[in-house]
């Protein structure tokens, strides 16, 4: 049996994995609101391809639709992804560069949403040559499904998993594969639309098609 001490030091391991365990939960749910948050605009920039060209002749501001619909989530992920690290938490920018690979890649999918918006903003302005717009987005774009091939979490990064975190690691690398799927779509697509030597209308709604698809998986991402 155990003493009065040894129930009191039970009691609070106890406590503590109760607070692990819903900090935890916390996490998660913070997680899968991230993900949602970025599917709304990725759906819109989808319908937005679709609907431009008709829109555009009436509204000539609804290109710049594009500019904002990237911009939002990408400020929003840079500064609020992660509360605990640069440059809302105590993390620095150089402990995440070094020893946090995890919350480096959010802050590199951020960018890649910010460098997108910028892209967008430049081509409805049109400062910079065609054959320069027809490669950035579409390279931006690619790097970003790259990345979510390697993208690590937080239960695989240096810790041992039980069964049940096993299978739902599985299950989070098999929706960043979908992820990774789609954004190549996304990136061969958009190529092909902006070069218009192939199909143009159809790539464009390829393009559009493979962006409602994104969205609609970052819509329905659970952990």
């Amino acid at each position: 049996m155990m003493d009065h001490s040894q129930m009191q030091h039970h009691g609070a391991s106890a406590q503590a994995h109760k607070k692990s365990a819903a900090e935890l939960e916390a996490d998660k749910r913070f997680s899968e609101f991230n993900h949602r948050f970025a599917g709304v605009f990725v759906l819109l920039v989808g319908a937005l391809a679709l609907m431009e060209p008709r829109l555009a002749e009436r509204y000539g501001w609804v290109r710049y639709l594009w500019s904002f619909l990237f911009f939002a989530p990408g400020a929003y992920l840079l500064i609020w992804s992660d509360p605990e690290s640069w440059p809302t938490g105590n993390q620095t920018l150089t402990y995440v560069i070094t020893q946090n690979l995890q919350v480096l890649q959010h802050k590199g999918f951020s960018l890649i949403l910010l460098g997108l918006g910028v892209v967008e903003f430049v081509r409805v302005r049109k400062k910079l040559a065609s054959v320069w717009l027809s490669s950035i987005f579409p390279l931006l774009a690619g790097l970003g499904a790259l990345l979510l091939l390697f993208h690590p979490h937080a239960s695989d990064v240096g810790m041992a998993m039980d069964l049940e975190s096993h299978t739902a690691m599985l299950k989070i690398e098999r929706q960043h594969l979908g992820f990774a799927a789609a954004g190549l779509g996304v990136a061969v697509s958009k190529a092909f639309s902006d070069v218009g030597r192939f199909r143009p209308r159809l790539m464009r709604n390829l393009f559009a098609a493979f962006m409602v698809i994104l969205g609609i998986l970052l819509l329905t991402y659970t952990e």
